[in-house]
């Protein structure tokens, strides 16, 4: 999926008005712009940020009255007639497509304990740029991303010194589920002599690395 598709997926879902769908849809094209400029997947970026139904939710629950109303008044007079044929398939196509939230206990292949201590395992290697060892415990689509001049390129409007390592915080974790696939995002911050630094780290079921973000 293109950034494109997955943001306009996105805007349609939020109830507002047209220049506020635009304005919208820039500031996430925005967002998505600057994370794959620091070396993010747009893979990995897409599967962190969420489904597209759960970022418009997010978006409509802070939307003005106004914009609303506006919506409202889009809509008002419209009658859609439709016939659903095969609506038991579609349901399960649905769910088999779309992502699905799961409780990092009701992920088989892992365990909390072993996500934690992949998630230390990780930020340590990259305090260490041990690259090789990084890629070696990596998807393949991390291959070429694991390396010193990318991971600069995301440290770099943190801080240009962020000094020695003084505390791992503890990790948030979830699961998610698509098309079959298990992915585990994780968020832990990290207390740096001169920085502190929120790391979203993604792994698949078997807690190889998938995606690094920095902020």
């Amino acid at each position: 999926m293109s950034a494109e598709k997955y943001v306009k997926d996105i805007v349609s879902r939020i109830k507002c008005s047209s220049s506020k769908k635009k304005e919208i849809k820039a500031q996430l094209l925005s967002d998505i712009s600057v994370r794959m400029q620091q070396g993010e997947l747009l893979d990995a970026i897409i599967e962190s940020m969420g489904s597209a139904q759960e970022i418009a939710d997010a978006f409509s629950l802070d939307m003005p009255e106004s914009e609303r109303k506006i919506y409202r008044k889009k809509k008002i007079g419209v009658i859609v007639a439709a016939i659903v044929i095969g609506a038991f398939l579609l349901c399960a196509y649905v769910w088999w497509v779309f992502p699905k939230s799961l409780n990092i206990k009701d992920v088989e292949s892992v365990t909390e304990e072993a996500v934690d201590a992949q998630v230390e395992t990780v930020v340590m290697l990259l305090n260490e740029n041990d690259f090789e060892t990084l890629r070696a415990m990596s998807v393949d689509e991390m291959q070429n991303v694991l390396t010193q001049e990318t991971i600069d390129k995301a440290r770099d409007p943190i801080s240009s010194d962020w000094g020695e390592m003084l505390m791992i915080g503890s990790t948030y974790a979830q699961g998610i589920k698509q098309k079959g696939r298990v992915f585990i995002f994780t968020q832990t911050d990290v207390m740096y002599e001169n920085v502190s630094v929120t790391y979203t780290i993604t792994f698949d079921e078997n807690l190889r690395l998938a995606g690094v973000y920095m902020r």
